[in-house]
């Protein structure tokens, strides 16, 4: 029941996994940058502002910047700012606060928050997600990138776990979205990979094998807040057997994605 993939193909999707992650985090790093290089220093205008020492209201505040102070726009992550003061201090600065200050006198500065309408014009998309794989449950990650307002691509890794395997699922989606504008809508997928079964240490006379198979699907997305939307998927995948028999699996999962 091997089709004759070597067990090297796995290293070859997850270094291809990896790649695309760290492309979405230069993006990432990159849009941040872009956004606060146009407001490079500011001036306080309340009474103070908070420096935090990380970028969330749990992190304590250990310095302050008073009225009339400035402070330089270093980097954006989320709503949050890591700014630096006169005195080389640097701390993280919440939206709410930084919107208050001004960038030339007399004019408050305006930072673009992120809303629904960034949902529909999404370059970058990657979450983690579980479900059902046939009986076992399955558990993945995703990294994708949208070539255009109706077509992205994606790739994903998967694990199921069941009473007498574990799988490994690596798959290359092309994914269809008619209504990319919507913030509640449906899409289409179709894909293919390489799925290695590897039977539990119990049976010690069962033997891993490899197959190649394709997939074909329905999702749902659902923007929530900020960069945040739900995701669900339903697909059907057919395995490629090298005795000539095919087998078919049913798949769902859902789970909590991120956008940029």
């Amino acid at each position: 029941m091997n089709s004759g993939m070597k067990p090297p193909v796995i290293q070859v999707w997850f270094f291809a996994f990896c790649w695309i992650c760290m492309m979405l985090g230069a993006a990432h790093v990159a849009a941040a940058t872009d956004d606060a290089a146009s407001y490079p220093r500011v001036i306080v205008a309340e009474p103070f502002i908070e420096l935090h020492t990380g970028a969330g209201k749990g992190y304590p505040v250990y310095h302050v910047v008073d009225r009339h102070e400035w402070v330089e726009v270093l980097v954006r992550q989320g709503d949050w700012f890591k700014v630096r003061d006169r005195l080389g201090k640097e701390g993280w600065v919440l939206i709410d606060e930084m919107e208050k200050t001004l960038s030339a006198p007399g004019v408050t500065t305006q930072f673009e928050r992120i809303k629904k309408e960034h949902f529909g014009a999404r370059t970058y998309e990657g979450g983690i997600n579980f479900g059902d794989f046939e009986g076992s449950a399955i558990m993945g990650v995703y990294a994708g990138l949208n070539f255009n307002d109706n077509l992205a691509t994606e790739l994903e890794i998967s694990k199921a776990t069941g009473q007498f395997t574990e799988t490994l699922v690596a798959r290359i989606n092309i994914l269809s979205n008619p209504f990319p504008t919507w913030d509640s809508a449906p899409f289409f997928t179709l894909g293919g990979g390489y799925m290695r079964n590897k039977p539990k240490s119990s049976f010690v006379f069962a033997n891993p094998t490899s197959d190649l198979f394709a997939s074909v699907g329905l999702g749902y997305r659902q923007y929530m807040s900020k960069r945040v939307f739900f995701r669900a998927d339903v697909k059907q995948n057919i395995v490629f057997i090298s005795d000539n028999n095919n087998g078919d699996f049913l798949e769902w999962k859902i789970g909590f994605s991120f956008f940029y």
